[in-house]
């Protein structure tokens, strides 16, 4: 058996493979006579988190700290909702195929389907999160 974020990270991990190659091959096939390690390195990491993927990230982080806050209970809350969401919403959501502006989307459906207790901790505990998100999303640019 695997554990579910270890199967996500290999899945990521296996889709992000072909990016990588591509983007050394890229580099190493340019016309730059003089490419150190730190240049190739930039370039695939540019090309690995392209502004979707960062948003996209500052969004997952944004509901880890809200998760992170929550006890038993309300993590039991929590996921109710979001297994009772429509399979577009937690499908595309655990295989990271959701991005701005469905994310916020798929964020306003999770808490129109959580209970009032639910939504009670994640307006108390996702405030800040919040906050440091938009934050996050403001300040990052190409």
């Amino acid at each position: 058996m695997v554990h579910p974020s270890t199967g996500y990270m290999v899945a990521r991990t296996l889709v992000a493979a072909p990016i990588v190659v591509n983007s050394i091959v890229r580099c190493l096939g340019s016309d730059r006579r003089s490419l150190s390690g730190d240049d190739l390195s930039a370039e695939v990491w540019k090309d690995l988190w392209p502004i979707e993927r960062r948003r996209q990230r500052e969004f997952f982080c944004f509901g880890m700290d809200i998760l992170l806050k929550l006890d038993l209970q309300g993590t039991r809350r929590f996921f109710n909702a979001f297994f009772d969401l429509e399979p577009h919403y937690w499908h595309g959501f655990l295989s990271s195929r959701l991005f701005l502006p469905e994310l916020p989307f798929f964020g306003f459906a999770l808490f129109s389907r959580a209970s009032n207790a639910s939504r009670i901790e994640i307006m108390a505990k996702g405030t800040v999160p919040l906050v440091k998100m938009a934050n996050n999303l403001v300040q990052d640019r190409d």
